[in-house]
């Protein structure tokens, strides 16, 4: 019901007076009537009762009227509270609806920002593992060049360096499209299109995860076919340049899993191959080298460790006596290598990594750096011979890592004086044969 609408009569005190004045007029001129003998109607009590009854319903007509009159005050002050309330329920679930928007997009921007971000570190890493591949593929190229044997393990490094470079560029496209949402989300002011551009820019990251991960395994891919491609250079050099024999100089195949002896082509000269059966072959045997003849020292050194087994005394040229007396690959004239010629059967390796030597057809190297040199015969002569003795130390680093054949052969070779068991391998001491110990393997030139 519409208190607005209800119309109510109410009555005020002048009202009231004058309604008692005229009930009070008829009672007067009714007693005075009746005192005239005029009349025979009521009695003045009878209209005093009369006027009394009247004027008490019209008190309660106007209590009546007065309590409606304040029930319907209160329901217009009620209603007015609560459109009041509802109002600022209102405003304040709109200003909460306006704060939780602007959150959303202020974390849809900040994705946006996180997304470019990991764009970024991973376009970085794919184009990194692009130039490694790259950089591999190119040495290979050039380990290769002469050598078409390899071309089929060549060109899966090709293939594996285009993938990454493919993968690379792919991740460059996906950055692009991160920037184009980033920058299109900054002007952007629903929430509608920046929580779209951050889809956008979080699908591109996912893409260019995915690029970086190709781009690393085949950046892996590529390594390991640029090292399949320089050992098969190795093994095509070899085949080149060196032949397998056995026990009794009888050629081998160069697939041997097994081999007494190996013929540079190059040089022709024959060198020894050492065992790894604790044989007195071993190519973990030491050996004294301090005079050019044998037959001084022990089988062991100050320090209580085993130098060899197999020999009385274990110095370079009581090997090679032994050596030519077992008449190993059918020969006799095995002898301690001169300088030149260990050096001859250096190579560079890709990268100028030692050992300096082919590991393929040269397994039973001993590398060691600075521990393990290999003995070279003394050509020096006069008072000081027995102080200059040399070997060669396959495992020592390029000098000033320049890798050419000249500065390889200085690099590797060294005084005996530091490979013995005395640190600074300054002291005259041949009685003892406390230094100049090494490595041994002979050569023959027959």
């Amino acid at each position: 019901m519409n208190m607005n609408s209800v119309k109510v009569h109410t009555f005020n005190k002048t009202s009231i007076a004058k309604q008692g004045q005229s009930l009070l007029a008829s009672i007067v001129m009714s007693a005075l009537l009746t005192a005239c003998g005029g009349s025979s109607g009521p009695s003045a009590e009878e209209l005093a009762a009369q006027a009394a009854i009247a004027a008490q319903a019209a008190a309660d007509k106007a209590a009546a009227d007065a309590a409606i009159a304040a029930a319907i005050a209160k329901a217009a002050a009620d209603k007015a509270a609560a459109d009041a309330k509802a109002a600022a329920d209102k405003a304040a679930a709109d200003a909460k609806a306006e704060e939780e928007r602007q959150a959303k997009i202020a974390a849809a921007r900040k994705d946006i920002k996180d997304s470019v971000g990991q764009v970024e570190t991973d376009t970085k890493a794919a184009q990194s593992a692009s130039a490694i591949a790259g950089y591999s593929l190119l040495q290979a190229k050039q380990q290769a060049s002469a050598y078409a044997e390899v071309a089929n393990t060549l060109a899966k490094t090709q293939a594996f360096a285009d993938q990454a470079k493919q993968a690379a560029e792919q991740a460059l496209a996906q950055k692009a499209l991160a920037t184009t949402a980033a920058t299109s989300a900054e002007s952007a002011e629903t929430l509608e299109a920046v929580t779209a551009f951050a889809q956008q820019a979080k699908n591109a990251a996912l893409r260019v995860k995915e690029a970086r991960t190709a781009a690393e395994q085949a950046r892996d891919a590529t390594q390991k076919a640029a090292d399949q491609v320089s050992a098969e250079v190795k093994i095509a050099e070899a085949a080149r340049r060196y032949t397998k024999l056995d026990s009794g100089g009888n050629e081998l195949p160069l697939t041997a899993n097994a081999w007494s002896c190996l013929k540079d082509k190059q040089t022709g000269l024959v060198w020894e191959m050492k065992t790894s059966d604790g044989s007195f072959r071993d190519k973990t045997w030491r050996y004294r080298h301090m005079h050019n003849y044998g037959g001084y020292g022990n089988t062991v050194d100050t320090k209580g460790q085993v130098l060899c087994r197999g020999l009385d005394t274990c110095d370079a040229y009581s090997y090679m006596n032994a050596v030519n007396g077992q008449g190993l690959c059918g020969r006799n004239s095995w002898r301690i290598p001169l300088k030149s010629e260990l050096g001859s059967i250096a190579q560079i390796n890709a990268g100028g990594t030692p050992p300096h030597i082919n590991q393929e057809v040269f397994p039973d190297i001993v590398y060691k750096p600075r521990e393990a040199a290999y003995c070279a015969m003394n050509t020096n002569a006069g008072a000081d011979a027995e102080h200059n003795y040399q070997g060669v130390d396959y495992g020592l680093p390029l000098l000033n890592g320049i890798q050419t054949k000249e500065n390889l052969e200085n690099s590797i070779l060294v005084p005996l004086r530091y490979y013995g068991e005395i640190s600074d391998g300054l002291v005259n001491n041949p009685g003892n044969a406390s230094n100049w110990i090494c490595y041994t393997r002979m050569v023959s030139s027959r």
